[in-house]
């Protein structure tokens, strides 16, 4: 297997963000993958992202092969229309729909009714609310890798930062490739890797990660402080600072699992 830099790597559930990243980045920036809307689309009528299952819930034949496509399946272009006319809508904006003012329940809902997790601390009448939403055209935001309506945003703060070119990574960090910061606007086709959906972007100069990580909403922005002053991320992306005890599970409970305490020099 090969070996990643821990630069490029985002850590274990038991390490801070701030103390796994402290010899490469000054600052991480949580930055919330956004709901979204399609003009003319809706979740019930043209579903998009990932199918959740229970593999033990499935036959045999099932569960080698690729299970079935839905039957209100979004079109092939679906992520092309969403790249040219997809609206973001922030978590911000759904919690006050909802009349809700528990954020930090709110954000927990959100990631586990995007998950479709059967958890009990996902609260009912809030995933109620959400259900109610999507049926009314509201998009979930998207897991595990790089969404496709924030690479406007991407490229925004790309520009800003005055990166002309990234480098883009797949999960594992086996699969790279060049890319021009150009290609996250809007006009331009959904970026993509040949073999895979993009996991991390990264940049040498001025030093920079974005990183999306399995079963997450979110992206950690890993930065320089060259690069925050160049262009806070507050000011493109919905989102938070980690602090010294935010670990990369930051939406469950803190005793979730045991942890390391961060050491910083």
């Amino acid at each position: 297997m090969t070996h990643v830099p821990r630069r490029l790597s985002t850590p274990p559930f038991e390490r801070s963000l701030l103390d796994w990243w402290a010899d490469d980045y000054d600052h991480v920036f949580i930055a919330l993958n956004p709901f979204f809307r399609v003009p003319g689309f809706s979740p019930e009528t043209a579903a998009y992202g990932p199918m959740h299952f229970d593999r033990e819930d499935l036959s045999p034949e099932e569960a080698v092969d690729t299970p079935p496509q839905r039957p209100n399946e979004a079109p092939e272009d679906f992520e092309l229309l969403i790249k040219d006319s997809g609206t973001p809508v922030t978590w911000a904006e759904v919690q006050d729909k909802l009349g809700v003012r528990d954020r930090e329940k709110f954000r927990r809902t959100v990631w586990l009714w995007t998950l479709e997790s059967d958890r009990a601390d996902c609260d009912g009448m809030i995933a109620g609310g959400l259900d109610q939403l999507a049926a009314r055209g509201l998009y979930r935001p998207e897991e595990d890798i790089m969404p496709v309506i924030m690479e406007p945003q991407i490229h925004r703060f790309l520009t800003a930062l005055g990166i002309e070119e990234v480098t883009l990574w797949n999960e594992w960090r086996d699969e790279q490739m060049t890319c021009p910061t150009e290609c996250f606007a809007r006009g331009e086709g959904p970026v993509t890797l040949p073999q895979s959906r993009v996991a991390a972007i990264s940049c040498d100069s001025p030093r920079l990660l974005m990183a999306w990580t399995h079963d997450g909403v979110e992206g950690f922005i890993c930065m320089s402080d060259e690069a925050r002053r160049a262009c806070p991320p507050e000011s493109v992306f919905e989102g938070d600072y980690a602090g010294v005890a935010t670990y990369p599970d930051w939406l469950n409970p803190p005793g979730f699992f045991d942890r390391v305490q961060p050491v910083f020099n």
